[in-house]
């Protein structure tokens, strides 16, 4: 059963009280280095060009799915504004306009520009950028067959923070009142950024004409693998480079080829151990590829990575909030990420479908990849998080036919689940992390059985808002009365607030008394040698002379 939110469950409230008296000592503070929320907004806008179907490729009867994937390629903060530069890639599934109706795929890419308005932004400043497509729509362009006007509907969200250091009040002063916050907080270990470049040569495929023209070049890059060891950040990843170029051949036809190209690289951030929490950003800063002057089949990139990466590590810490009686505080307010939690949930997908009709009978399949897991879609709501998405899946099998060629089968298939998370809230923040644990794929009568077991991790946060102590300005305490009074009678009392360097001893020595006698009068004492500052105790009245 989940549980409920309490009030008070990241941010409880206590009391402490203090005796009389004050000390000398330096109170004891905490520095607390945070990323500052300092504004977000989220803004919907239309991306807009033309495709056109490669000149290879036969003619577009029908379009039966569109694939869309956004990529950042650079974001700048300017004064209360992000500037967004993006590309939008597509991947278009058609039928022809052929007697076998046969199904046919192409991809190509349009550059954007946005920007959101974000308030207090500045430059230097960090960012987050998150972009998600909404809608897609294709139509013909009516003065060209082959060109389709692309309208895209994407949801760009901003949001800006500034590393902030601050040391909070954690201990209250002798003698006085305090309230204090128990808060879960991200701590920022440090920051550090890379560029990492990739320049390995590579050889066009056999089945490929030789390149005489580089025209263009998209690149994709994915971080696989982090891992914190002491004082360093490693990161495995891999670029995904897919150029047009035309051919050494009379007719000069536009081809494509594609190459994947893995990298191993580490940032040194003073501080990271292994447990704390690495969040990795990567962008393609340049990519592109020459012919080699020599060897038409050599191919030589160059593409450069920006990489990013900041730890963190999950801290607690009971924060002074309010002294009173205090003469002046001095006081920060920080507007930082606190985590609500994280949860994980494993998810079975199985899907049946006949394989694509122009694609060779299966007689055994070899091989199942996973290509991308996209979150469409999540919303957080009360205690849960809800999820919808897609899978991409490659199966690589043997044809029936005589010469048992290997084909791949693409398939994407959705998916949909929640996450229960206490104390979720439909304004809270999520991240997701999705592992692929297990993976099938078999014919099972005439449909391909498609099966995969996948664990998604939510992590919810929330933007709060506290006011926190970092100093203190203290009132002189009011001296107690330490004189004996002057009518004291033999056999009564007079009460005596405890000092700074007061004993027993010494009380009886100054008032001409004995030490059995005060604590005949004050049986609560039970060690002589504990009393504390602002304690009231009974002094007895001795004989005159």
């Amino acid at each position: 059963m989940a549980m409920k939110r309490q009030p008070k469950t990241r941010y409880r409230k206590t009391r402490a009280y203090e005796r009389a008296g004050t000390t000398t000592e330096p109170l004891r503070t905490e520095r607390l280095t945070v990323e500052e929320v300092i504004a977000e907004n989220t803004e919907q806008t239309i991306v807009r060009g033309t495709l056109s179907v490669p000149e290879e490729k036969p003619e577009i009867e029908e379009i039966l799915a569109i694939d869309t994937k956004v990529k950042l390629r650079k974001v700048e903060v300017i004064p209360d504004k992000v500037i967004v530069e993006g590309t939008l890639k597509l991947r278009v599934m058609y039928s022809a306009f052929k007697d076998d109706q046969s199904v046919h795929t192409f991809h190509d890419e349009i550059d954007f520009v946005d920007f959101v308005d974000v308030e207090g932004a500045r430059p230097g400043m960090n960012k987050e950028v998150d972009i998600v497509v909404e809608d897609v729509s294709l139509t013909r362009n009516p003065k060209c067959a082959a060109d389709w006007d692309v309208a895209a509907v994407i949801m760009v969200t901003a949001r800006i923070t500034e590393t902030r250091e601050v040391d909070a009040l954690v201990e209250c002063p002798e003698g006085f009142e305090c309230e204090s916050e128990q808060m879960n907080l991200e701590q920022l270990v440090g920051s550090g950024s890379k560029q990492v470049l990739i320049d390995d040569e590579f050889e066009i495929p056999e089945r490929k004409p030789d390149v005489e023209k580089v025209l263009r070049c998209m690149c994709d890059v994915e971080i696989t693998n982090v891992k914190i060891i002491r004082n360093k950040v490693i990161i495995d990843g891999e670029v995904e480079l897919e150029c047009l170029y035309t051919a050494m051949k009379d007719d000069q036809k536009v081809h494509t080829f594609e190459n994947t190209f893995n990298f191993t690289d580490f940032i040194e951030i003073e501080g990271a151990e292994q447990g704390m929490i690495a969040k990795v950003d990567v962008m393609v800063e340049s990519c592109f590829v020459e012919e080699d002057e020599d060897n038409a089949c050599l191919l030589s990139p160059t593409i450069v990575l920006n990489v990013t990466a900041r730890v963190v590590e999950n801290r607690e810490v009971s924060v002074i909030t309010e002294v009173k009686g205090a003469e002046s505080l001095k006081t920060a307010t920080l507007a930082m990420e606190s985590l609500v939690g994280e949860e994980c949930k494993q998810v079975v997908i199985r899907d049946f479908k006949e394989p694509p009709h122009h694609k060779p009978d299966v007689d055994k399949v070899r091989d199942i990849k996973i290509g991308d897991i996209v979150i469409k879609d999540s919303d957080v709501i009360q205690d849960k998080v809800l999820v919808r998405g897609t899978i991409e899946f490659q199966v690589i099998y043997t044809s029936v036919k005589k010469d048992q060629a290997v084909h791949m089968i693409h398939r994407k298939v959705t998916f949909k689940t929640f996450i229960d998370v206490p104390g979720a809230r439909p304004d809270d923040n999520v991240d997701f992390d999705i592992n692929v644990e297990w993976t099938n794929a078999k014919m099972d009568g005439c449909d391909l059985l498609i099966e995969a077991v996948l664990e998604i991790c939510a992590r919810v946060t929330e933007t709060v808002r506290r006011e926190i102590v970092t100093g203190v300005s203290l009132p002189e305490p009011t001296p107690a009365p330490t004189e004996e009074p002057e009518a004291c009678v033999p056999g009564t009392v007079f009460n005596y607030t405890i000092q700074q360097g007061d004993t027993l001893s010494k009380l009886a020595q100054r008032y001409g008394t004995t030490v059995s006698a005060i604590r005949r009068a004050n049986p609560e004492i039970t060690n002589v040698n504990q009393l504390t500052v602002g304690q009231v105790i009974k002094i007895p009245c001795a004989a005159k002379g």
